[in-house]
């Protein structure tokens, strides 16, 4: 009896001791669940711009100094060749936009002008925040005459400092734009500076009065207080987008002055020079802008300018009193292009 119940304890130690390493001889395999996150690196997005622009004033026009049966001729007029390139990377925005001015009647090239300018414009814009971005903005501008042509315009140069924001709040009650920055001009015929500071913006709401028209009214003002001269002005502008279809949109504008008042420092001290009162002088423009296809885009533009120069204090400041017309025709056009 003895030896059976040692036979059973033997076989069920010995049962017992083989389970267990089986149990403990199998692998454990522990499963993890590795999740790889592939960070998306936005590209650069670039774009490219050209356009020509021209300003025609009416010929028979005269400014202050000019007297009966004088008249600006086509010292005023200008065209414009531009060409510009943009990058852009999520937030921020790098642009760089050279102009090449040429002054005269439609001048398109060096022998035509009367005088000619170089303009560039250096600019980084950042999206701070969802609806408001700012930028800052360098501009280095020359300007040389031909002194065998007849132009009241100097040899001169500038540096431009500029702090700008363009906005759209309330969803849409809100946008437009501000810019403010310092000038450092210089005539590099006779040395003499004519340094300032200025301001410009237009802002107001925007309404969709049905599905392709809407409503654009703005406010503009701006500002220049130069050394030699002070500049104020106000209009009013309304706009009419219409989405033709899905290429193209036409945008009508009129612009009208509220106010304006220009004064010249003599002797010290600024005297008003002239002015426009209110409807004094309104602009009258078509605008447009349309797709050509996922690269190509084009805006085109034209105006009329009516226009009525207010002169005073000729007793100080010199030439005639009374007012002048100074009517304006313009033009633009531009091609777009995005890279990628």
């Amino acid at each position: 009896m003895k030896k059976s119940i040692y036979l059973l304890a033997a076989l069920s130690m010995v049962g017992a001791t083989a389970f267990a390493k089986e149990v403990v001889a199998e692998p454990v395999q522990a499963v993890e669940a590795i999740v790889i996150q592939e960070k998306v690196v936005e590209p650069w997005k670039f774009a490219g711009r050209i356009y020509l622009e021209a300003e025609d004033f009416d010929n028979a026009a005269a400014l202050r100094w000019q007297s009966e049966g004088q008249s600006i001729n086509d010292d005023e007029d200008g065209s414009f060749w531009g060409t510009g390139v943009s990058a852009t990377k999520g937030k921020l925005t790098l642009d760089l936009n050279v102009e090449k001015r040429f002054g005269g009647d439609l001048a398109l090239r060096n022998n035509d002008a009367e005088w000619e300018g170089l303009r560039a414009d250096w600019k980084v814009r950042y999206q701070l925040f969802q609806n408001q971005a700012f930028h800052l903005k360098y501009r280095s501008e020359k300007r040389t005459r031909d002194f065998s042509k007849n132009t009241y315009h100097s040899n001169w140069k500038r540096d431009r400092y500029e702090l700008g924001t363009d906005f759209n709040h309330f969803n849409g009650l809100l946008a437009g734009w501000l810019v403010a920055g310092l000038d450092r001009d210089k005539n590099t015929d006779s040395g003499s500076r004519d340094d300032g500071w200025y301001w410009e913006g237009d802002f107001g709401p925007s309404f969709k009065l049905t599905e392709k028209l809407s409503l654009n009214p703005t406010v503009f003002t701006t500002g220049e207080m130069y050394d030699s001269y002070e500049m104020v002005e106000t209009q009013i502008r309304i706009m009419m987008p219409y989405q033709v279809n899905e290429k193209l949109t036409i945008m009508p504008r009129i612009r009208v002055t509220l106010d304006r008042t220009q004064d010249v420092k003599v002797n010290g001290r600024f005297v008003g020079d002239w002015d426009y009162g209110f409807g004094d002088r309104i602009r009258y423009e078509l605008l447009a802008n349309y797709i050509i296809n996922d690269q190509f885009s084009t805006f085109v533009g034209v105006a009329y300018e009516d226009a009525t120069r207010n002169y005073k204090n000729a007793d100080i400041i010199g030439g005639n009193d009374g007012s002048k017309d100074l009517d304006l025709i313009w033009a633009y056009v531009g091609l777009n292009y995005k890279f990628n």
